[in-house]
């Protein structure tokens, strides 16, 4: 099984907090033994990355997503370039698993579309990586939804 990580990287509030949460989502996949891929680790963040052409993260963003079995998308701040990723997901029926914060205003649009498999709708980072952790042993031993 291979994840393809989303979420927002341009405008974050608390771009630290939230990079460093993506990185304990990784953590958890890699201690579960799964492949995945996560644009902000691989040479394509907006901050880090400044001078990769928008063409060129399109087309990466797209490829990856398209090599992977599923995706997990932190959906708890606006983000259309994670909107775009879950459309690509649908349109090759790869089944998509939203995480975010409780409280946190979350469009019907988004958590309607036909790909959206799951939420992890959480407290606080503990219980979101609780819940990320029992979602991949889920995930592992069961054929995946489509």
């Amino acid at each position: 099984m291979r994840i393809f990580f989303a979420g927002p990287l341009t405008d974050l509030r608390d771009p630290m907090k939230t990079k460093a949460f993506y990185k304990k989502l990784a953590q958890t996949t890699e201690t579960n033994h799964v492949d995945y891929f996560w644009a902000f680790l691989n040479g394509t963040d907006p901050i880090a990355n400044p001078d990769v052409p928008a063409p060129k993260v399109y087309e990466v963003d797209k490829e990856q997503l398209e090599k992977s079995d599923i995706m997990v998308a932190y959906v708890g701040e606006p983000s259309t370039g994670t909107g775009i990723e879950i459309e690509i997901a649908k349109n090759r029926g790869i089944p998509v698993y939203i995480l975010y914060e409780k409280g946190a205003r979350v469009s019907r649009m988004l958590r309607g579309c036909p790909a959206v498999k799951g939420e992890i709708v959480f407290e606080n980072e503990a219980d979101a990586l609780a819940q990320f952790d029992r979602l991949l042993k889920s995930l592992k031993s069961s054929p995946l939804p489509r």
